[in-house]
């Protein structure tokens, strides 16, 4: 692992105050040779894998590990190491590639005590990797001299976790000039110390596999493979009347809020003393089992006994637990009686589930039967304000609630809970009059109604039928035949379709329903079928089709996949749905604050992501906040936040110009933990470049592992892309901009020649007027139109002669008419230039005074546009504070004194207010 003579204290990637670690995450962008690099990784991995598969003794794995790691990094050497947590001391199991003088292969003795390598403590004791680099400038000053001292350029290492503890270690270092680790490299060696955790958790537990096999380890009873089994047994074993089979189910009513206000440890308690009461009720009666279901879920098993037992054990168990003096629990429990035909365990679980669910609706505390038909409560109305959206938003809304709910609170529960869930809810969102849910076993032509609701009041609560259902023959309905027969799919019937399918025709028309929706879903025994049915009140059925089955898959099994593919559908709907939405929202912005407000807007509103920012490169190379939302931005954003733009996940996006993914950010190397982002678990950024030149960049983060996926990246690629493309437009927008203001200067230096005052007036008037359209509200297109109105409100003298501009006495008649011509003249000027279209009434109007007095067109009040009366008191402020060949300047008091004396009959007197005040808040007033 290390020289004897050396035992280097092995830095992290970056340390954190008081020494915490900093995690690690990976990128996405790799390099030209990614794909041979990533072929030797797997070649690798399954090596390893295949060597893992049938050894049963940690021996049997080590050397091809070792040798297979070394293959496929850049090693310069590699250890794999076995904590003793008695003696804290690490030894070395095995030693590969370059090794040091006096390193053997297969060590005896090599042991490195943890007072001695404080970086190894620290990898044991967290169970993080860590990373260390000989030109990383945040790694410990003096792991860096210990690191160079071995001859090394980069080290890492993973810990190898069993049973959730970290049991050793596996450490590689690079020789000089060798490629350094990276986040993949990470990645590459937690794999290979997974497999060597299976191969040591299979030799530590080859004793006890049937132990962990069957048995529950929170209360010690069997577990519900052990429970299955039990009753598979029981219903294969002949029966008489006299001999029956009762099977219970129990679920603890409010485990869950007991979890949430007193801690998991008191749920754990609380589950242990619900199998101690039922197996205290079930002692009267031999040969009963009770077993753990699921995670609040009791399953009793009486052999012999019928549902009188069943009652009594659940009355026994329900007092025992009303004594307890330290929380009061109770239970909903079902129970079922098997008949001779039930020779399968999924019938008898799903009737003594369904009098559990009765149970459960009727308030908790009691047992119930399937023939019980209990009221469902399956789903709340969500009130006006939920209706009065878009239909595809209500169907996006209610997906994206039923794949929670089927992912957390119903996890565990039976297939038709989850499936009555999922219909409840679209038969809501769609107004739909009835639904009906069937089941038909896999290759039976028969099909029975288990669960219905009949009318729109009972479609929210559900009505679950008994076990005496009722039975349909799928030959009488080619189409509803084909779509069990395929397990799988969705058709629509209209009733008055004449092409559709005659027998679902029929059948509509004796319901007295107008459509129906039905979407199939296979489980182990056979297929369901539901059926939502509409009338005139109901909304388009087809809108949710395609959700309704991918959900009911979800529901029935599979969940993982289909919830993925229902997923991936909402994230490409939002794709199509972004690409016109966020466009529009962008046309027509040139502020750079407005567009990257938008952006984040779009990306936390309707796409979702939790934290988003929208960062931007300084002209310092920093990159900050320009907007964002979520917590975790205003907590950045209060701190002043700002990094060196090449650093980080954002420095190496904007560098490849590529969006990188992190699953993980505690496994990046790159990545840069701030305080204000230390529960943020998955990180996604995409560059924002304008032109050939780095802008900035988009940043998401979410406290979950794996958060974000490659429909998430083509999301954040395409936002990134019209962010960009507004930017360039805003930049393009700005040269011209600028080019107008620079020829704005050109001709005032021409007039310069002709009036000296005209052109430093020019200068200080746009200031003035900008600051005044500021302090009155006005939009930044209107401000840029006051700084152009200003810039060429006096373009019009041009046409003036010096001899009337610079007369030192009063104007004739004649000479005055010529100077209130430059107005017109200035318009005229003007006109030919599109971009300014918007500028000519100010130059126009600007000197038009608010009691109609002025010129050209003698117009007054609010009739004179609001830009040229700002541009008329800004130019009377800078003529009266200004030298002139008739008359010396006044002092900024005599001025101000003049612009409230004339308020209301040459000026608008808001305008003058605005005025006054931003001279008055200005430490330097900016006059010529």
């Amino acid at each position: 692992m290390l020289s004897n003579e050396t035992a280097p204290h092995h830095g992290r990637r970056r340390a954190a105050p008081g020494g915490a670690t900093v995690p690690l995450a990976p990128p996405l962008a790799v390099t030209d040779d990614a794909g041979a690099h990533t072929e030797r990784e797997r070649e690798a991995l399954m090596r390893v894998v295949s060597a893992a598969a049938g050894a049963e003794r940690l021996d049997d794995v080590l050397e091809t590990v070792a040798d297979s790691a070394g293959s496929a990094l850049p090693l310069g050497s590699l250890a794999i190491g076995r904590w003793d947590r008695e003696d804290q001391r690490l030894r070395v199991l095995v030693n590969a590639g370059d090794t040091s003088p006096g390193e053997e292969r297969r060590p005896e003795t090599e042991e490195y005590t943890l007072a001695e390598v404080p970086v190894f403590a620290r990898l044991l004791h967290t169970g993080k990797p860590h990373f260390t680099a000989v030109d990383d400038p945040d790694a410990d000053p003096a792991a860096l001299v210990l690191l160079r001292r071995v001859g090394k350029e980069s080290n890492l290492g993973v810990p190898i976790l069993v049973d959730g503890e970290v049991w050793g270690d596996i450490w590689a270092s690079t020789t000089p000039g060798a490629r350094r680790f990276r986040a993949r490299d990470v990645r590459f060696l937690e794999a290979m110390a997974a497999q060597l955790s299976a191969v040591i958790a299979r030799a530590e537990l080859f004793s006890d596999v049937s132990r962990v096999a069957y048995e529950d380890t929170l209360t010690g009873l069997p577990n519900r493979h052990a429970m299955e089994e039990h009753l598979a047994k029981a219903l294969a074993a002949p029966r008489s009347p006299s001999d029956p089979l009762t099977l219970m189910v129990c679920d603890v009513d409010h485990l869950e809020a007991i979890n949430d206000g007193r801690g998991h440890q008191s749920g754990d308690r609380a589950l242990r003393r619900v199998a101690d009461a039922l197996v205290a009720a079930c002692a009267p009666f031999p040969g009963s089992t009770v077993g753990r279901l699921a995670g609040d879920e009791f399953g009793v098993l009486l052999h012999g006994f019928g549902l009188d037992a069943a009652r009594e054990v659940a009355g026994v168990a329900l007092r025992l637990l009303r004594e307890d003096r330290d929380v009061a629990l109770s239970l909903s429990c079902g129970a079922a009686l098997a008949e001779p035909h039930h020779d399968r365990p999924e019938f008898l679980l799903r009737a003594a589930d369904t009098g559990q669910y009765a149970a459960k609706c009727r308030g908790g505390g009691q047992l119930c039967t399937a023939e019980d038909s209990p009221a469902l409560g399956v789903q709340p109305h969500r009130g006006r304000r939920a209706n009065r959206r878009g239909l595809s938003e209500r169907i996006e809304q209610a997906t994206a609630t039923l794949l929670a709910s089927l992912d957390a609170s119903l996890r565990d529960r039976s297939t038709l809970d989850r499936l009555e869930l999922v219909i409840s809810g679209f038969a809501e969102v769609l107004n739909g009059a009835a639904w009906t849910v069937s089941y038909a076993e896999h290759g039976s032509m028969a099909i029975n109604s288990v669960s219905s609701a009949d009318d729109r009041d009972g479609r929210l609560r559900g009505v679950r039928v008994g076990m005496e259902t009722e039975e349909f023959s799928l030959r009488e309905f080619p189409l509803t035949g084909q779509l069990v027969a395929a397990g799988a799919g969705s058709f629509i019937v209209d009733r008055y379709d004449r092409d559709a399918d005659s027998a679902e025709r029929a059948l509509l028309t004796e319901l007295g329903y107008a459509s129906v929706l039905a979407a199939a879903a296979s489980d182990v025994g056979g297929v369901y079928l539901l059926e939502i049915y509409g009338d005139g009140d109901t909304a388009a059925l087809a809108s949710a089709a395609l959700r309704l089955e991918l959900l009911a898959r979800a529901a029935a099994g599979g969940s993982a996949e289909t919830a993925r593919g229902v997923r991936q559908l909402d994230k490409r709907t939002k794709l199509l749905e972004t690409a016109g939405s966020l466009g529009t929202r962008l046309s027509g912005l040139l502020d750079p604050h407005e567009i990257a407000e938008v952006a984040a807007d779009e990306l936390y509103r309707k796409l979702g992501f939790p934290v988003c920012a929208i960062v931007r490169r300084t002209p310092d190379a920093q990159v900050e906040i320009l907007a964002g939302r979520g917590d975790a931005v205003e907590r950045l954003k209060q701190a002043g936040w700002s990094q060196p733009a090449g650093l980080g996940l954002m420095g190496r996006a904007m560098r490849e110009r590529e969006v990188v993914v992190m699953g993980d950010v505690k496994h990046e190397p790159d990545y840069r933990l701030t305080p204000e982002t230390s529960d943020t678990r998955s990180e996604i950024c995409a560059p924002l470049w304008v032109g050939n030149q780095p802008w900035g960049g988009i940043d998401l983060h979410d406290s979950r592992r794996d958060a974000f996926d490659e429909d998430d990246a083509r999301l954040v690629r395409l936002v990134a892309g019209q962010v960009s493309a507004a930017l360039r437009s805003a930049q393009l927008y700005e040269r011209v901009e600028h080019a107008y203001l620079g020829t704005a200067e050109a001709l005032g230096a021409a007039l310069e020649a002709k009036d000296s005052y005209t052109a430093s007036h020019s200068r200080s008037l746009t200031h003035n007027a900008d600051a005044v359209g500021r302090a009155l509200g006005l939009d930044d297109q209107a401000r840029r139109n006051l700084r152009f109105g200003a810039a060429f409100h006096d373009i019009g003298k041009l046409a003036v002669p010096e001899s009337i501009l610079n007369k030192s006495g009063p104007l004739l008649p004649d000479e005055r008419k010529i100077i209130e011509q430059h107005t017109v003249i200035g318009d005229q000027i003007l006109a030919p230039i599109a971009f300014l279209a918007e500028v000519r009434p100010l130059v126009l109007h600007g000197h038009e005074r608010w009691d109609g007095t002025g010129y050209p067109d003698g117009i007054g009040g609010e009739e004179i546009p609001l830009g040229a009366r700002i541009i008329f008191a800004c130019d009377a402020l800078d003529a009266m504070t200004t030298d002139r060949p008739y008359r010396a300047a006044l002092s900024l008091d005599e001025a101000c004194a003049e612009l409230r004396r004339c308020a209301g009959t040459q000026f608008d007197p808001a305008v003058v207010d605005a005025l006054l005040e931003v001279l008055a808040d200005a430490a330097v007033p900016a006059v010529a």
